[in-house]
């Protein structure tokens, strides 16, 4: 569950709500809200068929495609994992490294430094296995979790008086964008796929990725597992992705629509209550929870990896996955962005479309307690 919440709970929950808002007003956290009520069933039932159809500890939908699906279109098993370690390489390392240092400096050379850093960490990390992921996860994640949910309700119980503008705002900003936005963000077509388009990015709903880390317990039932998936997507989306909105919504920070992807709506909305110090604080947050999900996201292409080129293919993935840390640290932010969400999309398309084909199967499983 860390390994999965760990990959989810990441830049995506501070600058992607950011960017959901700028980019698509208020309304955009509705539809946030509404992915994620999805999501929580499209997640359980990916997590079902990667435990029931695994081979040993290897899960996912790459491994339920080929297990469960006729043999003629076992291809989309080869090209869900060729997709799925570009993914990870760009959605699941790269996107997270440079929202981490987005707000950290203007200089190329400290965000190289950064950069190295988190590439020394994740590789110290990674080279030790799947146990090892699991173990520094599981010790780090927590303890991050629980420092930010403080931080965002220290600033909502400040401004305790504003939530209900704030509200009012999500909901009537969810159908008349304009009206609340003072015609800067587009349609409300455009906050729907904004606004659902972050929530995916958030909690991984669809991805399939998820099913990867549940398929790895020993002794897993499919049910049981299934749950988890439920309690990650409300923990990501339902519960710390609201913290983060509210905490921007009744701040009082003023709202710079259509700027780039960044963290610095979310540090000006925590600077009202905690001063310049919360500068220091959430870039380190940010770079903390941007390693956790690189991390997270390494054993995922691991599996894609070994599905492909066996034993080699792990090998050379650890080996080559740390240097891409480097190279998010300096690209341009819109470039990385864009290519994550093309290579998500990609997966999302090719699971669901798997899903709904497995849907009786999926049924069956999760009436099975």
């Amino acid at each position: 569950m860390c390994n999965s919440l760990s990959a989810a709970i990441g830049t995506g929950n501070i600058v992607g709500v950011a960017a959901a808002i700028t980019l698509g007003g208020a309304g955009a956290v509705f539809w946030m809200w509404v992915s994620s009520f999805l999501g929580m069933v499209i997640k359980a039932g990916e997590i079902a068929l990667g435990v029931f159809y695994r081979e040993k500890t290897d899960g996912g939908p790459h491994i339920y495609i080929k297990n469960a699906c006729p043999k003629g279109v076992g291809f989309l098993a080869i090209i869900f994992a060729v997709i799925g370690v570009l993914a990870s390489l760009f959605c699941g390392n790269m996107t997270q490294i440079n929202a981490a240092v987005s707000g950290v400096s203007e200089s190329v050379l400290i965000k190289l430094l950064v950069g190295v850093i988190a590439a020394f960490i994740t590789g110290f990390v990674i080279c030790g296995g799947t146990q090892k992921i699991a173990r520094f996860l599981s010790g780090m994640l927590p303890f991050m979790a629980v420092l930010y949910i403080a931080l965002c309700l220290g600033v909502i119980f400040r401004n305790f008086n504003a939530l209900p503008n704030a509200f009012k705002s999500i909901f009537w900003g969810a159908f008349y964008p304009k009206s609340v936005t003072g015609g800067a963000v587009g349609s409300i077509l455009n906050v729907i796929s904004i606004g659902a388009s972050k929530g995916i990015f958030s909690n991984e709903a669809g991805v399939g990725t998820a099913a990867i880390a549940h398929s790895a317990v020993l002794g897993a039932k499919p049910f049981k597992q299934s749950l988890y998936g439920i309690f990650e997507v409300f923990i990501d989306t339902t519960l710390l992705c609201t913290l983060t909105a509210l905490t921007i919504l009744t701040s009082g920070v003023i709202i710079e629509y259509n700027a780039p992807p960044n963290s610095a709506l979310t540090v000006g909305a925590l600077s009202t209550i905690y001063g310049n110090a919360s500068s220091l604080i959430l870039n380190a947050m940010l770079l903390l929870f941007g390693v956790s999900s690189v991390i997270g996201w390494a054993s995922y292409g691991i599996s894609f990896c070994r599905f492909l080129f066996q034993k080699n293919g792990e090998r050379l993935f650890v080996l080559i996955y740390p240097f891409f840390c480097v190279l998010g640290s300096i690209l341009s932010g819109n470039v990385v962005w864009r290519l994550a969400e093309l290579f998500n999309g990609v997966l999302v398309i090719i699971n669901l479309c798997v899903m709904a084909f497995l849907s009786k199967k999926v049924i069956t499983l999760l009436k099975e307690k």
